[in-house]
């Protein structure tokens, strides 16, 4: 659990930061790092930043510090299709133009949950960097699928984008209401808010939002209220629930 979402989410964003400083001031990899060329060294820390931030994100949503508003927030990205039926192995998933078409991209709208269920199980991962000696060197975006999503396409995100619309909104997230169901065995449904819900049909709304968040999601809820129901009959009240 995290005891601090705030503190921890600010976190997140310094590790976002001291990467873009580093990365500006283009430096050398370091000299232990025997045998570690530059563009080793760089992808390295990509991979360890991007992954600081989308493990964060997940912790965050299983402590219950990251609103629902935040987690279904959508961030624009580009899906890039599959060209057929191969798909790539762990040896050439960096060839995005073999096994995936450039000419039949097109923008999606992905939600912050997605996106970083996607890096963490992320399968594809390949940025694309650029810079000069006049503005140093800059990360310009990544090519992005998970496990099972790399049979069907890649998500092409833009850097900024990444940093604006999901780290900002994340360190700007502010949980101020917090539904909680339990069964008797101790299970839990938790469902955070960042703004004031009320309590007419509560329950009802928050169980809606949590629900429409992913299937996964769904699955979890319909299996949950079924249980919530079987023990506590279809009270749908403030007496039923936790609302904190």
């Amino acid at each position: 659990m995290i005891d601090d979402g705030p503190a921890y989410k600010l976190q997140l964003q310094r590790a976002v930061k001291r990467f873009e400083i580093d990365l500006q001031e283009w430096p050398w990899p370091p000299e232990r790092a025997t045998g570690s060329d530059w563009g080793t060294y760089w992808r390295a820390r990509f991979e360890d930043t991007l992954f600081r931030v989308g493990l964060g994100v997940r912790k965050l949503i299983e402590a219950s510090k990251l609103s629902v508003e935040v987690q279904e927030r959508p961030i624009g990205v580009v899906f890039v299709p599959a060209r057929g039926e191969r798909f790539p192995g762990a040896m050439n998933q960096h060839r995005i133009e073999e096994f995936y078409d450039d000419e039949a991209a097109r923008r999606v709208q992905l939600p912050i949950l997605l996106l970083c269920h996607a890096i963490v199980h992320s399968h594809v991962l390949v940025p694309t960097f650029a810079g000069s000696s006049h503005s140093g060197l800059r990360l310009e975006s990544f090519y992005l699928a998970s496990d099972r999503g790399r049979k069907n396409g890649v998500y092409l995100v833009n850097w900024r984008n990444f940093v604006d619309d999901l780290v900002h909104a994340v360190t700007l997230d502010d949980v101020v209401e917090l539904l909680v169901l339990r069964l008797p065995d101790g299970e839990e449904l938790r469902v955070p808010f960042s703004t004031h819900q009320g309590f007419t049909d509560f329950r009802d709304r928050a169980i809606s939002a949590y629900r429409s968040l992913s299937q996964g999601n769904a699955k979890f809820v319909d299996k949950f209220m079924h249980e919530w129901q079987k023990a506590y009959g279809p009270a749908s009240g403030p007496e039923a629930a936790g609302w904190l």
